[in-house]
């Protein structure tokens, strides 16, 4: 089972930008990600592994997906894929599922970081610093 840990972030105003701008791109990758899916001989793709090696093209071909993390672009991959699968098991109990949408910025407000190397400090009070 993943957990998964959530916390609020109250970063300064230079840190949100930066923050939007990431979470930007990667609502670009998984909307690029849901392109190549509906696009691209499914023989060459089909799963969330085999679209990763597909990454390194991308950031030759668009120069902004070097921009972020390699590991969190990869768990946006994932997680369309995850999204996928989950309206194929609606879809098998019987519900009436449609077919994944573009993400708009209002509808994309999140990314994952799956890569050790964080750590929370000053755990002790109501606050932690990243």
């Amino acid at each position: 089972m993943e957990y998964s840990h959530r916390y609020h972030a109250y970063p300064t105003q230079q840190v949100a930008a930066e923050l939007d701008y990431h979470i930007d791109i990667h609502r670009q990758a998984y909307n690029y990600t849901l392109y190549e899916y509906e696009n691209v001989d499914a023989d060459d793709i089909g799963s969330a592994y085999k679209h990763h090696s597909r990454l390194p093209d991308w950031k030759d071909e668009f120069p902004v997906f070097s921009e972020v993390n390699s590991k969190a672009l990869q768990r946006t991959v994932t997680r369309f894929y995850q999204n996928l699968t989950g309206l194929s098991e609606q879809k098998q109990n019987g519900r009436k599922v449609g077919k994944l949408n573009w993400k708009s910025p209002r509808e994309f407000q999140s990314m994952t970081y799956s890569q050790s190397g964080f750590e929370l400090k000053n755990t002790s009070g109501r606050r932690a610093t990243l």
